[in-house]
């Protein structure tokens, strides 16, 4: 996933500088820097607040191709794997009461039917079981201590590679690129903060202090 910060009109800014011109690059490669900083921020602030997700380091994986004198675009890429779905939210499930034959132990025991381990990723919306699954999602806790979501998958043997997989929620980068949900509402205030910043750095190169 990524975000590129283009330089409005060199033109412009030299025009503004007026006798300083020779700094409008300068202007520009400051200006469009603060400006993807600014946005990797606001991208992981609206990421945190539509997600449930229980990690940090939002920003960490959010690296930044600085703009230059001779190229002012700066370019936001965010890389990583899908995240667990137990680290965003989830509810245990809970067996049935009916019985079925464990064919392991041999023998019948009680725990057919009952409701399915649920997870969701977004805030404000409701926890839904799989309705694809025929096998019911459970958590569980590995002997690494990590707690996750996982499903027996069908036709598969106890004990057999792939038996069991573990449900997983978004990565980073989805997050940050949902368009409805966070790269869209941010995507409107970029522009406005580069002509801020634009604004800010010709006063600055007018008085002298770059």
């Amino acid at each position: 996933m990524s975000v590129t910060i283009k330089a409005v009109n060199l033109n412009q800014i030299e025009r503004h500088l007026g006798s300083m011109k020779e700094k409008a690059p300068k202007v520009l490669k400051l200006a469009v820097n603060d400006t993807a900083r600014k946005a990797r921020s606001r991208l992981a602030k609206e990421a945190k607040k539509k997600y449930v997700v229980k990690v940090s380091g939002f920003k960490s994986v959010m690296g930044i191709k600085l703009a230059t004198n001779n190229n002012p675009e700066a370019v936001i890429h965010a890389s990583g794997k899908r995240i667990p779905l137990a680290k965003f939210s989830y509810r245990e499930g809970t067996l049935g009461t009916g019985k079925y034959f464990n064919p392991t132990l041999r023998r019948y025991q009680t725990g057919a039917g009952g409701v399915s381990a649920t997870g969701k990723i977004l805030k404000g919306t409701r926890f839904k079981p799989s309705e694809l699954a025929k096998l019911k999602w459970f958590v569980a806790q590995m002997k690494s201590n990590h707690i996750g979501i996982f499903q027996r998958n069908e036709g598969m043997k106890r004990g057999q590679k792939g038996e069991i997989s573990e449900k997983m929620g978004a990565s980073i980068p989805e997050m940050i690129g949902n368009e409805k949900q966070v790269y869209g509402v941010v995507e409107p205030y970029i522009q406005n903060d580069l002509q801020e910043a634009v604004n800010r750095h010709v006063l600055r190169a007018l008085k002298g202090e770059i």
